[in-house]
């Protein structure tokens, strides 16, 4: 029904007009009153106003007047001066601020005389408020400036006199026009109201025509909701079926006749939602809200005639009829549209696995390459030593070059499915940049040599010293890069050139350049480069040996490093290869000199330390007996909350990882046992020094930690905040340590044990660790499992920290770390590269052995 003014409905009803006419002698009446009081007004004045403005001249008169009486310092009357500004300034400050003359202001001639007199009076202020004699000095030049403002002070009783007076008259023009204007208006209405009845006739008239309008559109609505396909059910407040189109009738196997009054929650919806169904209508019948009108399509569960449960989408509207409220629900048959998208999901998924299938491919088939081929090569290297003619000699190095060749090829593939399963990631480092260049100039001399090429590295501009970065990564990527420019340049020159960004290339802050004078590159090939399986013409395939895998890691791990790398070159002239890349640019780090300066404990102490690997046990005694303390060594959890509960101690070092009881587990036990045993200070003694593993450390009842391997000056330390009763013990091994085989730890392990000893546990490590290799080198997944590996490589890595093999403790926390994130592929991948590492380090360890176990 349309909706017209209320005014048509209220005069429809003969009830009120009586009422109406009887208001008419009450409007003839006010319009009396208004008409006296216009009166009255027409003959009122402004002599407030005009009084006001005079006295702003008199009493500027006044002070121009009592400054020429007071001219004479020696007989001048301060007071009077004072008071006759102070009045002076007190009506200059009506005329500013009044309420009265906010329409005078708007005159810029009466507001810039205003704007004067009272800077004059402000600057007065001075004077008038300072000392006597400087307001006798001031005041002929106060006189003179007085003066000079008379035409001001008029100017201003004139303008607001004029402005004022001309207010008044249009404001009792307008207040008669007003008045007039009500007289016509009365007779207005009362010509109105006969107007009004005859229109509220017509009025009648045209609600009929609307009403029929109304009628035809209602039939094309119908038209229209009945060829729609999408089914539309209307229903009233109460839930129940008022009006359903033929798309409904398909889709539900309802018809209008059976539908309508029938609640619709008995007809479409599932038999388990129908109470929450029903609890909707009436929270909307107590509310007059739902969360469903008026919020989108949603999608929902329904159900046919059939019994039949497809998926909707459903959207809700509510409308206002002759009837009441009624609810328009729109839903869709969603069935087919879900299997698309379930067909498409499938084929991602597919897709997906497709992907992880190569890359687990590539990473099993190359770690399955590399078992026969490390065998391949640790016997040519036992071949190499036996007695050999000079053709077997021959043979047998050639056949070492291609096996180190393949090996090469296999690691770069190795390289590619790791950075294919997203398991690269960055560990920053603090190093010296240039000692690190030096380095790398250093190591790649003698290949360039052979090429009959020179090598170096300089600084362009302002260097850098100390930086933060990922130095293993930075590593490889100049190494591939240095070791193609020495590939490519036959008796030239290569030159590394690093300068400082002016303005940083985003973040990039330093450009590294690797410039050579070899072959060069076309610029069609340049496009290509650093994709994967890419090699450059048949000119390089002939003069060097590749899988054009380099390039693609170098680019891999540019990115990774959010850096950025390119090339520029010229066919037979060379190739600049250059590097972008972030730096953070460090202090340089405390010596290991100064740490050792670290003084022992004052007083010696009960220590109980809980480990259940003899060297890492025979060593830590070693270090704290040296100092002078007691120890009590246990090698199990079991044993340390025994111990513990028996035995009042100064501190415990307790290992995490041991058989039975872990380490988490006794220090809550421990925390258990009654007072004062329970206020033991605990230190976690491991090497998972992570900021997440040491916070879980603390959670479970621990004060700190100390790192493995064990450091003199770490270890007084912490021993130290144990004395101080300090609840922040932190201490870890050297932060990101060198890759070299064997480091300065073994120096420390030398000195704490004699001869005999150190040889006896280095031989158990060796064995150990060769014992590791050949578990390894089994099917290690099938035979021992991710859990298992984890435990045996954390068992070994404090122990091979402590001989200084910090490459082959690195490399089994690569391992560790992947089985216990249950990552297989690159569990294979890590332990594919042990044996090499395993291999260099016992070389170092014991120059005498032959050969060492082969992982896969």
């Amino acid at each position: 029904m349309p909706r017209y003014p209320r005014l048509f409905l209220f005069l429809k009803n003969w009830f009120f007009l009586p009422l109406v006419v009887l208001c008419l002698p009450l409007l003839v009446l006010l319009g009396q009153e208004v008409y006296r009081d216009l009166k009255l007004l027409r003959s009122a004045d402004t002599d407030s106003v005009q009084w006001t403005l005079s006295q702003v001249e008199i009493e500027y008169l006044d002070f121009l007047l009592t400054l020429e009486r007071n001219s004479d310092p020696q007989r001048a009357d301060l007071s009077v001066v004072r008071k006759d500004f102070d009045i002076l300034y007190s009506r200059l400050g009506i005329l500013s601020n009044g309420k009265l003359f906010a329409s005078v202001r708007e005159i810029d001639s009466f507001l810039n005389s205003v704007d004067k007199l009272q800077l004059f009076l402000d600057q007065t202020i001075a004077f008038i408020d300072g000392p006597d004699d400087t307001l006798r000095l001031a005041i002929p030049s106060l006189l003179q400036q007085t003066a000079t403002l008379r035409p001001e002070v008029r100017s201003l009783f004139i303008l607001g006199l004029a402005r004022f007076a001309r207010d008044s008259d249009m404001q009792r023009s307008q207040v008669f026009s007003t008045l007039t204007q009500l007289a016509i208006v009365s007779l207005t209405i009362l010509v109105g109201l006969g107007v009004l009845f005859i229109y509220s006739l017509m009025a009648n008239a045209q609600i009929q025509a609307r009403g029929r309008a109304l009628t035809r559109a209602n039939a094309r609505m119908r038209t229209i909701l009945s060829t729609t396909q999408e089914a539309v059910i209307v229903a009233d407040t109460m839930g129940n079926v008022v009006d359903l189109n033929t798309a409904a009738e398909s889709t539900f196997g309802y018809s209008l006749a059976e539908a309508k009054g029938q609640s619709i929650g008995d007809l479409i919806v599932p038999a388990e939602q129908q109470q929450a169904h029903r609890m909707g209508f009436e929270r909307m019948v107590r509310t007059g809200k739902s969360q469903l009108i008026g919020t989108g399509r949603v999608r929902l569960d329904a159900r046919n005639a059939d019994g039949k449960r497809f998926p909707v989408d459903l959207a809700m509207q509510s409308a206002q009829t002759e009837d009441g409220d009624v609810i328009i629900g729109f839903l869709r048959d969603i069935s087919q549209q879900l299997n698309t998208e379930a067909e498409l999901r499938k084929a991602r998924d597919q897709a997906l696995a497709g992907e992880k299938a190569k890359a687990n491919f590539l990473a099993v088939m190359s770690h399955e390459i590399r078992t026969p081929l490390n065998g391949l090569l640790g016997n040519l290297t036992l071949i190499s030593k036996t007695q050999l003619d000079a053709d077997q000699t021959t043979f047998t190095r050639n056949m070492e070059v291609s096996g180190r060749q393949l090996m090469h090829h296999v690691n770069s593939i190795l390289d590619i499915a790791k950075f294919e399963s997203g398991k690269t990631s960055v560990t920053q480092s603090v190093f010296h940049l240039g000692r690190f260049l030096q380095e790398i100039i250093d190591s790649q001399s003698g290949h360039a040599g052979h090429n009959q090429t020179t090598i170096e590295w300089e600084w362009l501009g302002s260097s850098m010293a100390w930086v933060k970065a990922d130095q293993t990564i930075l590593e490889q990527i100049l190494l591939n890069l240095v070791g193609n420019a020495i590939k490519f340049t036959h008796a030239g020159r290569i030159s590394i050139e690093v300068e400082q960004l002016t303005p940083h290339d985003g973040d990039c802050n330093v450009e590294l350049r690797i410039i050579d004078s070899g072959i060069g590159i076309s610029e069609a090939d340049q496009a290509r480069i650093f994709e994967d399986f890419e090699t450059c013409d048949s000119t390089y395939t002939r003069d060097s040996s590749g899988t054009g895998l380099g390039l693609g890691i170098a680019r891999r791990m540019v990115q990774l490093l959010g850096g950025k790398i390119g090339v520029e070159s010229t066919p037979g002239e060379g190739s600049v290869f250059w590097l972008r890349l972030p730096f953070l640019s460090v202090a340089e780090p405390a010596s290991v000199g100064g740490e050792e300066k670290v003084k022992a404990s004052d007083r010696s102490l009960s220590i109980l330390i809980a480990e259940d690997i003899e060297t890492n046990a025979f060593v830590a005694r070693r270090l704290l007996e040296r100092d002078g303390h007691t120890v009590t060594i246990v090698t199990d959890g079991l044993s340390a909350v025994a111990r513990a509960k028996l035995e009042l101690f100064d501190v415990i070092l307790m290992d995490i990882s041991m058989p039975g009881m872990d380490g988490l587990q006794a220090t809550q036990e421990i925390r258990n046992a009654p007072s004062p045993f329970c206020d033991i200070p605990i230190l976690a003694f491991s090497a998972n020094v992570l900021p997440e593993q040491t916070d879980h450390f603390r959670a479970s009842g621990m004060n700190g930690f100390i790192g493995k391997p064990l450091q003199l000056p770490e270890l007084r330390r912490a021993l130290q905040a144990v004395l101080k009763k300090s609840l922040s013990i932190n201490s870890a091994p050297p932060e990101n340590p060198q890759p070299n085989s064997v480091d300065e730890n073994a120096t420390m392990a030398q000195d704490l044990l004699d001869q005999s000893e150190y040889d006896t546990f280095l031989g158990r490590f060796l064995a150990e660790g060769d014992a590791l290799l050949a578990e390894l080198a089994q099917e290690p997944l099938e035979t021992l499992g991710l859990e298992t590996i984890a435990s045996k490589c954390h068992q070994i890595r404090s122990t091979a920290s402590l001989f200084g093999a910090t490459d082959f403790a690195i490399s089994l926390g690569h391992i560790e770390t992947a089985a216990k994130q249950e990552d297989a592929v690159v569990s294979l991948i890590e332990i594919a590269k042990l044996s090499d590492v395993w291999a260099a380090t016992c070389k170092t360890l014991d120059p005498n052995r032959t050969s060492a176990p082969v992982a896969e």
